[in-house]
């Protein structure tokens, strides 16, 4: 058996990498969340981990992704995390993300999905669409180029 390796950052719980998976604590918001990452992955976006299942000790499994986590070392970060470079990395990888959710609420409402719809009504949809406009409006600000 690998071992399995304590991951840091995120400050959020108990975190193993184990070979190219990492495991997780699940929760009542579980199904949801691997749902979300099916569904994602079926749309091709690649910016998140897939969902590969449930171990015998009930820790969900997803798929590693490379790259550091800063969390309980911000606002000390590296400095490579504050790079031109970074940050047109981050900005693809946000919208692309918000992108694919305006999609698939757009196109689930369209569809007769009533748990997309609600959301459309709660204004997530506007919401991300704020946030697309913000990040593309403000970004040259940001950069120092």
């Amino acid at each position: 058996m690998t071992s399995e390796e304590v991951l840091k950052g995120g400050n959020v719980n108990h975190i193993v990498r184990k070979d190219n998976t990492v495991l997780r604590p699940t929760g009542y918001w579980s199904p949801c969340v691997h749902q979300l990452l099916k569904h994602l992955e079926k749309q091709g976006f690649e910016g998140a981990p897939r969902f590969v299942g449930i171990d015998d000790s009930d820790r969900e499994i997803v798929t590693f992704i490379p790259g550091e986590v800063p969390g309980n070392d911000y606002p000390e970060l590296e400095p490579y995390m504050w790079s031109d470079e970074t940050l047109v990395d981050l900005r693809q990888w946000i919208t692309q993300r918000l992108t694919t959710m305006c999609d698939t609420l757009s196109n689930g409402a369209a569809e007769g999905n009533l748990a997309f719809q609600h959301m459309i009504d709660e204004g997530h949809l506007a919401h991300y669409e704020r946030e697309i406009r913000f990040v593309t409006e403000h970004f040259n600000d940001w950069i120092s180029d």
